[in-house]
């Protein structure tokens, strides 16, 4: 069945039916059907397989003859553990089989050679998430077995696991499909919420690398969302999968009406979205979901008809994944860290814990290591008198859950490395597998990385013993490749050879070379086999020496490995000094001993004497640190990452030497000196990351006592990480060196959508947007970035940057599509050129020093295709009801007529506390940072509050009301009071057009539905329109104002910050009393105070914004609520003094929505 699907879509689209749910709300199922043994179990649909299967024979026939080739069961919820809710759990078995039995029997007829019928096995997620500890893998793999049975003999063709929701989930029903019918080809589908990840955390790409290993017939995406939503996601899976891809979306992203949710799409709609998933490289198979029904299906079969699908061209190197991330197993630079120290036998630390039976506390080593660092942790649990199984199980069920890196469960037992794998959702990899005890044990842990899909170190040991001399290595490792790859079909890429090093530290005479014959393994080996990855537990090459020596004698020793091949290493990260912090005597007495340099005499001995008054890792003594001069101790300080004697020494130093200078030549020198070493690859990521911090920390610390930028505004730019990496470092130190060059950055973080920079950019009138990457996929984001901005007409600046990033990439691929301004900056000092020229209006001049980029000439450049919107007649309008105010008087309030406590209580402390006061969770855990802001962050917040309010800082001043409307085409005509109405009828009485008031244009999208602002106003009668004005008062600016001046730049920030937000929040209980007017809070409290809105009607639109982008639109807002009789003013630029205050028009329609056009 498998080859024949495969066959089917090289020349066609298959078509999935639609929704199930949908066709069964919209029967009326006597109630008869629902009993089952004197219980009433409406809600079970998949009883009506047994009470009322006519009904289901019919909905499948509907769809077969509406032109879908796979039809699904009704069995989504026919797993054991979802029929317990009902007390069926026992029916599991003959309800799936009775619903695959109906289905083969409805589409039977409809079957022909030219358009041919399978039967699609429905199987959900079901109601727990096994990664989050509902459910065991072993209870839900049963479940999946017993339903699969029933499933296959009642005649599937294909299963298709659907909806779902957490990737262990998946592999529990993989493994129970395969196991019951290896025979039936599995389609999987995944939900991908409007956060962008299923729920459980992961995105599309990594769930493709997690389920790569696997042979499934299709990946794809259902529910959760519409076309249009998962449009991103499907080209996001385009590139990485080799898998066809499936997608069968809601028609549409669901409303509530009357309690009952209503999908908006209709088959028009929904076919030609759907269509358009075809032009995306491997998208085979499409359908329905909630919402979908017949007349969908139909449309899209019709529309396909002729289409041929493209074929897959994916393609993700090998990787390793977490629920949350992916990490390529070659990383560039190498090597691959994997942290060792949750290990019960090398950690007294962890083994403490352990003992101890404190599973949580072992999160802590994790974590440590995450933030030191490491790429992957290692997981060893066992030791002496301890139930290792048990203890596997726990430990690796936390830190799936809790930590963001991939794991590598280390054991020599079975059943504890399987324990492991039942509870790891991402993609682990197997520490590990040789042939010390012969080939059945050796093929029993290879089958079970291959069953769950893990990548497997192999260690060269066989029965003879562990491999010493290069001969022997390699021949063991020669024996393990043939196996793994001829025997158990392993992919090359995913095995990692760890060659074995002995220590040379123990005077041996046959351990003398011990370090010569791994590096000349690793080396061999790695031309002979290019394709498969290295690694070493680093330790061991210094084992038996004193503590300290053996950290500059394993940095050296991994220095060398990485050059002659090896791609990862077993360390503890914290214990790894950067070559440029060796010296070089140090550095000879590590080579000489590495090498068994005998010209000077033993060098063992010459090692230990060397290193023998060593006391700590620092290389310089503190008599020789006392002796440099203050700049040098500070590049010193900072090159370590030393924040703890940086920041005392710097407030030493403020009183003889100026602030400026420290930060701006002294700092600044410093950072340019790192970034030099860690291009060169002579500075690790981690301790780059440690410097970064040290000056974030010194910055900030020097903050009070730096001058005033004399500037008439902040140059601002938004700074992120590209969607789909989470690499930040490069662009942290961006940000840093550009803050302390006299420019504002707004940080937007990691995984960061086109939505998010332009919605900063915006919200900051940000003079540039940077766009960083570390990965080659970022790169390929970046040019459809810019092809989006192209496309909504922007021509604000783009840096662009990060390692994968070319100045031919930039040059064909970037340029060629933006008009605007786009500089390849290679580092953060190209930033701070690229900026001092946008500073000074010469944005177009992109040539920089580091790169010599030519400037593109975009003159001839052929515009692109205009989007045709249709005309107004045939646009949709969404339904109209109607609404009359209870008021229809302006209502304007000022100061104490305002209820402050009730304005703060709606301010969002996140964002306060994370975005406008820049308090970032950086490398803390969320409990700590959680800690943090409860113990610092909010007492400053309280001390501020009371300070506002005492010293009336904070007079807020609101401007609400209402005014008769109406709507024609993409224009809102707003009439004068005295057309108010009362009631349906009066609303009828429509004055002529041109006695209008106002007249505000809106533009439409220009894609489906076109829609525009206006569309939400009634367009045969009078309907009502809502004006607001919120501010935080006039007082705020000029206050923060003395804190700038003064040079308080940290309370400066946080008075200007918490004034936004009081604006905001105050634009929140304007909306949420409109809200209450209208009698619109169905979802809501039902009092002002209730801030409980996560889901309200309407929305607040406020000028410059995505689907009224026009900030002239401001003036029309003024002109009819007169905020300038309390002082407030709009500039010529449409810009609103003071800053803190916010205007909107809000909109009561139920189906409006945010929108870009």
């Amino acid at each position: 069945m498998l080859e024949k699907i495969k066959d089917l879509i090289q020349n066609r689209v298959l078509i999935i039916d639609g929704a199930m749910g949908t066709q069964l709300q919209s029967r009326d199922i006597k109630s008869q059907y629902w009993q089952y043994e004197g219980k009433d179990l409406e809600g079970c649909n998949e009883l009506l397989n047994l009470t009322a299967p006519n009904i289901l024979e019919e909905i499948y026939e509907n769809y077969a003859q509406a032109g879908a080739n796979l039809v699904s069961t009704n069995t989504f919820g026919s797993m054991p553990w979802v029929l317990d809710e009902y007390e069926i759990g026992h029916l599991s078995y003959e309800l799936s089989k009775l619903g695959a039995q109906s289905a083969k029997k409805a589409i039977e007829k409809y079957n022909t050679e030219a358009d041919p019928k399978f039967v699609l096995a429905s199987i959900g997620p079901g109601t727990k998430l096994p990664s989050l500890g509902h459910i065991t893998y072993d209870e839900m793999y049963e479940g999946y077995k017993t339903m699969a049975k029933g499933l296959a003999d009642g005649g599937t063709d294909i299963f298709l696991l659907e909806t779902c929701q957490d990737p262990l989930q998946i592999k529990a029903a993989l493994h129970a499909l395969n196991d019951v019918a290896p025979q039936i080809p599995i389609m999987v589908s995944v939900t991908i919420e409007l956060n962008g990840t299923m729920l459980i955390g992961t995105d599309a790409q990594t769930i493709a690398a997690i389920l790569k290993p696997f042979n499934i017939l299709s990946l794809g995406f259902n529910c959760g969302t519409g076309p249009l939503q998962v449009e991103k996601h499907v080209k996001a899976l385009s590139e990485v999968s080799r898998f066809p891809i499936s997608v069968h979306a809601n028609a549409g992203l669901p409303q509530n009406r009357g309690g009952k949710s209503y999908y908006p799409m209709g088959p028009d709609e929904f076919t030609t979205l759907q269509k358009s998933f075809l032009e995306i490289n491997g998208v085979s198979f499409l359908g329905g979901c909630c919402g979908t029904t017949p007349e969908h299906i139909n449309a899209l079969s019709k529309a396909v008809k002729t289409m041929v699908p493209k074929k897959p061209q994916g393609f993700l190197k090998a990787s390793l994944a977490s629920l949350f991330n992916i990490v390529p197993l070659k990383q560039e630079p190498a090597p691959l860290l994997i942290g060792e120290r949750s290990n019960a036998t090398g950690s007294k630390a962890f083994r403490d814990l352990l003992k101890a039976n404190d599973y949580e506390g072992t999160l802590s080593v994790g974590q440590q290591q995450v933030r030191a660092g490491a790429h992957v942790i290692d997981v060893s649990v066992g030791f002496a008198g301890r139930d290792e199984t048990g203890d596997m199980d726990k430990v690796v069920s936390l830190y799936s859950q809790k930590i963001s890196l991939p794991l590598m469960p280390d054991s020599t037992q079975i059943k504890a490395l399987e324990a492991a794998l039942k509870q790891i959702g991402g993609r682990c990899i197997i520490n590990s597998v040789n042939l010390e005890d012969g080939e059945e044990k050796f093929d029993a842990v290879c089958s079970l990385a291959k069953r769950f899909g893990a990548a497997l170190v192999c260690l060269v040991i066989d029965e003879i013993g562990m491999a010493k001399s290069v001969e022997r290595k390699l021949e063991v490792a020669e024996r393990i490749y043939d196996l793994c790859v001829n025997r158990h079909g392993f992919d090359p890429a995913d095995l990692v050879f760890d060659m074995l090093t002995f220590t040379i530290g123990s005077g041996d005479d046959e351990y003398r070379t011990a370090g010569i014959d791994t590096l000349e393994a690793i080396r061999e080996f790695q031309i002979r086999h290019p394709e498969v990855g290295t690694t070493l537990g680093l330790s061991n090459i210094s084992f038996g020496l004193a503590a300290n020596a053996r950290i500059y004698l394993n940095s050296i020793y991994l220095d060398h490995c990485v050059k002659v091949g090896l791609t990862s290493a077993i360390v503890n990260v914290k214990h790894i000094i950067p070559l440029n912090k060796i010296s070089a005597e140090d550095r000879k007495a590590c080579d000489d001993l590495i090498f068994n340099n005998q010209e000077e005499g033993d060098p063992l001995f010459k090692f230990i004497e060397h290193f023998s008054n060593v006391s700590s890792q620092d290389e310089q003594s503190d008599e020789e640190y006392q002796s440099l001069e203050p700049i040098d101790k500070v590049k010193k300080l900072l090159l370590d990452g030393d924040k703890d004697r940086m920041l005392p020494l710097v407030l030493e130093l403020k009183d003889s030497v100026p602030a400026e200078l420290i930060v701006n030549e002294w700092l600044i020198d410093g950072m340019k000196v790192i970034g030099e070493l860690f291009g060169s690859g002579q500075m690790q990521l981690p301790f780059v990351l440690q410097s970064a911090e040290t000056m974030k920390a010194t910055v900030d610390v020097l903050n009070p006592y730096l001058p005033k930028q004399e500037k008439s505004t902040e140059t601002t730019m938004v700074i992120g990480t590209v969607k789909g990496d989470v690499h930040d470092v490069g662009k942290n130190l961006v940000d840093i060196i550009l803050s302390n060059n006299g420019f504002k950055i707004v940080n937007i973080g990691i995984k960061a959508d086109l939505s998010s920079f332009l919605d900063a950019a915006k919200k900051h009138n940000a003079s540039a947007i940077g766009m960083s990457g570390l990965l080659v996929k970022s790169t390929a984001v970046m040019k459809e970035n810019l092809e989006e901005m192209q496309k909504l007409g922007l021509k604000i600046p783009v840096l662009l940057g990060g390692a994968a990033l070319t100045k031919n990439f930039v040059d064909d691929y970037c340029r060629t599509i933006y008009d605007g301004p786009i500089f390849y900056c290679r580092d953060a000092f190209d930033g701070v050129v690229a900026m001092q020229r946008i500073e000074k209006g010469d944005s177009y001049n992109t040539k920089l020093a580091a790169d010599l980029i030519e400037i593109i000439d975009t003159s001839d450049k052929i515009e692109k295709e205009e989007v045709e919107i249709p005309p107004y007649e045939e646009i949709t309008m969404p339904k109209r009801d109607f609404v009359v105010p209870p008021y229809w008087d302006r209502v304007a309030k000022k100061g104490d007529e305002l209820d402050r406590e009730l304005i703060f209580s709606w301010i969002n402390h996140r964002v306060l506390f994370r975005q406008r006061w820049g308090y970032k969770r950086g490398k803390q855990t969320p409990e700590a940072f959680m800690k943090y802001e409860k113990d610092v962050v909010e007492p400053i917040y309280e001390s501020l509050k009371a300070e506002l309010i005492n010293k009336k800082i904070h007079e807020p001043i609101s401007i609400l009301s209402y005014f008769p409307c109406i709507s024609h085409d993409n224009k809102l005509y707003i009439f004068d009071k005295k057309y108010h109405f009362n009631n349906l009828e009066e609303a009828k009485n429509v004055p002529p057009l041109e006695e209008a008031i106002k007249v505000m244009e809106f533009p439409r999208q220009r894609r489906k539905p076109f829609r525009c602002i206006a569309d939400f106003f009634a367009s045969d009668r009078l309907d009502v329109v809502g004006l607001t004005l919120a501010s935080a008062g006039l007082k705020i600016s000029d206050y923060e104002r003395e804190f700038y001046n003064k040079g308080e730049f940290t309370k400066y920030y946080q008075v200007h910050g918490l004034g936004v937000e009081l604006a905001e929040a105050l634009a929140e209980v304007l909306h949420k009393q409109i809200r209450l007017d209208l009698n619109i809070v169905p979802k809501e409290g039902h009092k002002l105070s209730d801030v409980q809105m996560k889901q309200y009607v309407g929305c607040r639109y406020s000028p410059g914004y995505a689907a009224c982008p026009e900030l002239s639109q401001n003036r029309d807002i003024f002109d009819l609520l007169n905020p300038e009789e309390f002082g407030i003013e709009l500039s010529e630029t449409f810009q609103m003094h003071p800053e803190q205050t916010t205007c909107a028009i809000v909109i009561h329609n139920k189906e409006a929505n945010y929108y870009n056009v």
